[in-house]
């Protein structure tokens, strides 16, 4: 959800960014490893068997309430694997989170409950690991993850972080459908409930956090996702992914008119954000390399040189080439930092060529 002008034309017009390219080099090759998928089921089955038995030992010993009788129900079964499942099952997470609240001394546990937002003017439905888990009257959101934490510290920074992220993101839909059906969203608890294996083996383990400052920056991120409609009346008729997603036209062909047209609308190459999430990274990749974009080292690097427009102009202006208006707030620093690392890194002398 970062302000790139070409990622956002494709959402608004619905283009899967991971299909325009197939059968090209530059197709983003996404999906986790086998391995990993596999050890995930393994763990989602584990925390399943028996009628959800290891789930509920893990929610008694991590949350200090008995979920040994609490009821289980299953939103994952009974619906259809498409859009009008999805309603359904937000309409029934909705309806049942409302009457969990109104009756909170009877722990329940939904099984994968939907959440529905709007994204830009789309709607947006958003599946939960756990939700509506009445505990003393709140409602805490569980979320389950296959990555082990040993000796009590993930072995995955990132993979924690963004866990928690998705954690985020459903305190807050789950406060806004509380909101929508007359409840206090508040009764949302701020602690995010993961639920990971301990150590290197299947074993489940709880760990609690509070999220409250991930739920307002995911906040201000979906307020900021312009909408479709707007998009839409600012992109020129003759602006389409068409000619870049014919898989029948030579591959230089299709590549050369994604560069156009992401040329003509602008982007915002973000290669942490870019290459985990957006099917046209490794083209917009491409195109920065062409260019020299200083998003190459990063987005704080880039954000640190506005108005300089290549690497090989940063290299210029830290050896006092003359800035021009724009590149003049950044000359000075990069000039300094150019003599900085010339006494630093001294240019060896030439070697001599011994004589014949």
């Amino acid at each position: 959800m970062h302000a790139c002008p070409t990622a956002a034309v494709a959402f608004a017009a619905r283009v899967d960014t991971n299909r325009v390219l197939t059968g090209t080099t530059l197709e983003m090759p996404f999906g986790q490893s086998p391995f990993a998928i596999g050890r995930g089921v393994a763990f989602e089955a584990l925390l399943r068997r028996h009628g959800h038995a290891e789930l509920r030992r893990v929610l008694t010993e991590g949350l200090g309430v008995d979920f040994s009788q609490a009821g289980i129900e299953n939103l994952r079964e009974g619906y259809q694997p498409n859009t009008t499942g999805l309603k359904l099952r937000a309409s029934v997470t909705r309806s049942r989170m409302a009457e969990i609240i109104a009756s909170p001394a009877e722990p329940v546990v939904l099984d994968g409950a939907v959440l529905r937002a709007d994204v830009g003017g789309l709607p947006a439905f958003f599946e939960a690991d756990e939700m509506a888990i009445g505990v003393g009257g709140e409602i805490v959101v569980g979320e389950n993850k296959s990555w082990p934490v040993v000796d009590g510290r993930p072995t995955d920074e990132d993979a924690l972080g963004s866990a928690l992220d998705q954690a985020a993101t459903y305190v807050l839909l789950g406060r806004r459908t509380l909101d929508d059906a007359g409840v206090d969203p508040d009764r949302v608890s701020s602690n995010a409930v993961l639920v990971t294996p301990r150590n290197t083996g299947l074993t489940a383990v709880l760990h609690r956090q509070n999220v409250d400052g991930r739920v307002r920056r995911i906040e201000r991120l979906l307020s900021a996702v312009p909408h479709v409609a707007d998009i839409a009346t600012s992109v020129p008729a003759d602006v389409t992914f068409d000619v870049a997603a014919d898989t029948s036209l030579p591959e230089q062909e299709r590549v050369d008119a994604f560069a156009e047209v992401s040329d003509r609308l602008g982007r915002v190459y973000e290669p942490a954000s870019c290459l985990s999430s957006c099917g046209f990274a490794w083209a917009c990749r491409q195109c920065a390399f062409a260019t020299g974009d200083p998003a190459l080292s990063g987005g704080v690097v880039a954000r640190a040189l506005p108005g300089v427009v290549s690497l090989s102009r940063v290299a210029e202006l830290s050896h006092g080439a003359p800035a021009s208006a724009v590149e003049a707030p950044v000359a000075g620093p990069l000039a300094r930092a150019g003599r900085l690392y010339d006494e630093a890194v001294p240019v060896p002398a030439p070697r001599r060529r011994r004589p014949a």
